[in-house]
């Protein structure tokens, strides 16, 4: 979803950067053909599996990377991805490295370049360098979540942070809450937005399955993000979209959560 997020954002126009702890360029790349393709095409559009077998030519077929992808909607995703190319900075993070300052820096080179304020996409918070021996962890965070709001405010720009969540959030039968972001309060109290996101089978009430045989496999097709948090706007709202993960990729068109959902995650036996 941050990767899709910050792809809407540079093909609407904006530049964005993508401070990257998780995948190297050439896996975001992958993912980023994937989802156009889906875009374009639909479900039955080249998937993630698809074109990485392509780049890593074991495909059967001959030629160069548009050669693999001919007939299918990959060719028309490269097309696109090439005309906001520009405007979407990958920068490949690590924890030895990428503190506050080097990501100031990346954003100062990437306004620079762009002549405006970027998407500042962050995955993970957790992974940023911050290295004080005296500190606990859940006090680094704390500082890494209120430097990364002082980047905000200083580039006027917005700041999406993907957070992991602790142990107890992570449980079976646990549905995932803020408390559970690993970090403690700053991560509930410095943004000015919070999603959490669930799998919808998890988190539906066991009365929508009583009837449904198949129900259980239609819900985990479905991801639940909650609104738990809205400095600005409504929270406790509820929206599910459609997974599309063969294609790295979310429907579009998500909608409000009609079924009625639990605290506590939900298990039935198969």
């Amino acid at each position: 979803m941050a990767l899709q997020m910050a792809r809407n954002s540079v093909a609407s126009g904006r530049a964005a950067v993508f401070f990257s702890f998780e995948l190297d360029a050439e896996g975001l790349l992958q993912r980023l053909i994937a989802m156009e393709s889906g875009l374009i095409g639909g479900i039955h559009a080249p998937g993630l599996t698809q074109v990485r077998s392509a780049f890593e030519g074991n495909d059967g077929k001959l030629g160069g990377l548009p050669e693999r992808l001919s007939g299918t909607a990959g060719i028309e995703a490269i097309m696109r991805i090439q005309g906001y190319a520009d405007r979407l900075v990958v920068h490949r993070s690590t924890t030895t490295a990428t503190d506050i300052p080097t990501m100031s820096e990346c954003i100062k080179e990437v306004i620079g370049e762009t002549g405006q304020p970027p998407l500042i996409i962050v995955d993970y918070l957790q992974k940023v360098k911050f290295d004080d021996a005296r500190l606990s962890d859940e006090e680094s965070i704390t500082k890494i979540t209120e430097q990364l709001k002082d980047l905000a405010i200083d580039f006027e720009a917005p700041v999406m942070a993907v957070a992991a969540a602790d142990k107890q959030g992570l449980e079976p039968g646990q549905r995932m809450r803020a408390r559970h972001l690993r970090g403690g309060t700053a991560l509930a109290y410095e943004p000015d937005v919070v999603l959490i996101m669930n799998t919808k089978s998890d988190v539906v009430a066991r009365n929508h399955l009583l009837f449904d045989v198949n129900g259980l496999d239609k819900y985990r097709e479905w991801t639940v993000i909650t609104v738990e948090k809205n400095r600005q706007g409504h929270d406790a709202v509820e929206l599910e979209f459609r997974k599309r993960f063969h294609q790295g990729r979310f429907e579009t068109e998500g909608k409000i959560v009609a079924e009625q959902l639990v605290e506590e995650r939900l298990f039935a036996d198969k």
